[in-house]
């Protein structure tokens, strides 16, 4: 009954074209912002403004859902106006808007919030042109009717007049003849009551902001982190004070995407130290990050949540001579959704640079990132001048626990981490070492600020053959067998390309070649690693697999030769050195 006379003082009521007008491009407008966290100044000025401005609220909500509905039906097309107005002719324009202080907070850097706020203009001010046409036309045949006082008598007598009248006006069928309202264009076009809710509301975040910055603080990173994760995190309390320029983050726990049983990482306090000046402008420059009390593997009191699909993967290679990881390894469906997920980590610390562009044109770049992020969430980074919208100057935690390596600890070091390596002082590094030495990975991404190659090199030691192999495909028995292996991993790494390669090296390991064992102690095998980062290609060197054939071979002669002319010993040791200088020449 609310809804039905709330429609019914649209058209009989006091509303005016500057209502109409006002709330449908207003209640447009919100409704096509994808969420407060993708534009939070553009969501909180428009309301403001829906306030302040006489604005019909009623129209403005039905307005705001509907736009909503068109949001999420049409999002491909919000996107390409999107693409249109920040690539084309106006992107000067959102370029000034997106790095201003104040503006920087309006999302307008978000391809569906550019497109959507030129959409919903467009549809708002439709709607109210459409919307306003026919209340006048209605009016206007009303006003005719009501001059001729028989011909209004009549028609009001009839009981299906007298029900729609009750169901759209009520008693109160307004004071204001047709004509009167036909005069009326504007009105006040300010709601004093909204104009008030405003100055009170400034006043109150003015003086509580100490108090209201943390929560809302808590509720955006723990937003943006999940997005970036893809399950849930925990997350006690953000804190930003201003007096100090310190962040303080509290009790964050990332779930594992792929073991929603454990975290992939957790720290019980994180503090920075914070350049104040730059927020303004969305810039979030960190000089120290410290993380106290980090884990990663440890397992959650309750289970996390996927959020968001997961990684889409397409197992398919095309380089001729490699295989790919459903060919090689029997869980290969894990691994490629690590690999996803290490994938979207690695564009998103990588944005801004040139090793995706080397490879791949914008538009498929643009089609890596959708897959990955969807339509609302891909931002025009290119846009950002100046510096980084968040930059970690140097990142440090010392200490952290995890399963993974036998209760070793490590050490995280960073420094230049960016949202915009090309913007920052210099190339990102990352490296992640075990306190006893059989774990180091270092990470140079040069690439991503347009320097030189991203670089990877990772030492892992005396890893334990048997559970390794027992994953790898085979004709029903582990290739290999027994002992550790040290892997020596180097090379070029990207999202689109990777040139890596691992050289493995026995340590009592035993491999069966044609059905004979082979003896794998201190020989190194070179793996290739090529391909896109979450569906890498794998190629064993020919020359190794001669150097493990020739092997089997020299050892199986060597034990015939000697059995044959029953020499032992010493005897037995010369034979196989002149067997192998043979095997040499033949090789």
């Amino acid at each position: 009954m609310i809804v039905t006379r709330k429609i019914g003082s649209l058209i009989r009521g006091k509303t005016t074209p500057f209502q109409i007008y006002a709330a449908c491009i207003l209640g447009a407008l919100i409704g096509f912002i994808p969420s407060f966290s993708h534009a939070p100044a553009l969501v909180a000025f428009w309301i403001l403004l829906l306030l302040v401005l006489n604005a019909n609220l009623f129209l403005a909500g039905i307005v705001l859902l509907l736009s909503k509905l068109v949001l999420l039906l049409a999002m491909p097309l919000v996107f390409a106006i999107g693409r249109f107005l920040l690539e084309g002719p106006t992107q000067g324009l959102f370029k000034a808007l997106i790095n201003a202080p104040v503006t920087a907070y309006s999302g307008l850097d978000y391809y569906a919030v550019a497109g959507g706020q030129l959409l919903a203009l467009i549809l708002g001010f439709a709607l109210a042109f459409v919307l306003k046409r026919s209340i006048t036309n209605y009016r206007k045949k009303m006003m005719v009717v009501s001059e001729d006082s028989a011909r209004l008598k009549k028609y009001n007598e009839k009981l299906w007049v007298k029900a729609l009248k009750f169901l759209f006006l009520g008693k109160g069928r307004g004071k204001k003849s047709y004509e009167e309202l036909l005069s009326v264009k504007m009105g006040n076009p300010i709601r004093i009551w909204g104009l008030a809710i405003v100055v009170l509301l400034g006043a109150v975040i003015g003086l509580g902001f100490s108090k209201l910055s943390a929560p809302l603080l808590t509720s955006l990173a723990k937003s943006n982190l999940e997005t970036a994760n893809g399950a849930t995190v925990d997350l006690e309390s953000v804190d930003l004070s201003f007096g100090e320029s310190k962040l303080e983050v509290l009790g964050l726990a990332l779930a594992d995407a792929q073991n929603l049983d454990t975290n992939i990482f957790s720290s019980k306090r994180i503090v920075a130290d914070v350049n104040t000046a730059d927020l303004l402008r969305k810039r979030f420059s960190i000089d120290n990050l410290v993380i106290e009390d980090a884990a990663s593997g440890d397992a959650r009191e309750t289970p996390g949540v996927q959020i968001g699909p997961k990684p889409k993967t397409d197992s398919k290679i095309e380089m001729p001579d490699f295989d790919d990881l459903d060919s090689v390894l029997e869980n290969a469906d894990v691994w490629k959704e690590r690999l996803a997920q290490a994938k979207r980590w690695l564009e998103q610390m990588t944005a801004g640079g040139e090793e995706a562009q080397e490879t791949l044109t914008w538009r498929e770049e643009l089609n890596s990132r959708i897959r990955a992020l969807g339509h609302a969430n891909v931002k025009a980074d290119f846009l950002t001048e100046g510096s980084p919208t968040l930059w970690i100057r140097r990142i440090e935690a010392k200490g952290i626990k995890t399963p993974y390596f036998e209760g070793a600890l490590l050490d995280l070091n960073g420094a230049d981490l960016s949202t915009h390596p090309a913007l920052a002082a210099a190339a990102p590094t990352l490296s992640l070492v075990a306190d006893n030495q059989k774990f180091d990975a270092r990470l140079s991404l040069a690439g991503a600020s347009g320097t030189g190659t991203n670089d990877l090199k990772m030492l892992l030691k005396q890893v334990a053959v048997d559970p390794l192999a027992s994953k790898i495909k085979s004709d029903g028995n582990p290739p290999v067998s027994g002992g550790s292996m040290d892997i020596d991993l180097s090379g070029v790494i990207g999202t689109a390309a990777n040139d890596l390669v691992a050289k493995v090296t026995f340590d009592g390991t035993q491999a069966r070649i044609g059905g004979n064992p082979v003896d794998l102690d201190g020989i190194t095998l070179p793996l290739q690693i090529r391909g896109p980062l979450d569906r890498p290609g794998i190629k064993l060197e020919s020359d190794a697999l001669q150097k493990l054939a020739g092997a089997a071979l020299k050892k199986k002669a060597t034990e015939e030769v000697s059995k044959k002319l029953g020499l032992e010993g010493d005897e037995a040791e010369a034979a196989g050195k002149l067997l192998d200088g043979l095997f040499k020449k033949k090789k």
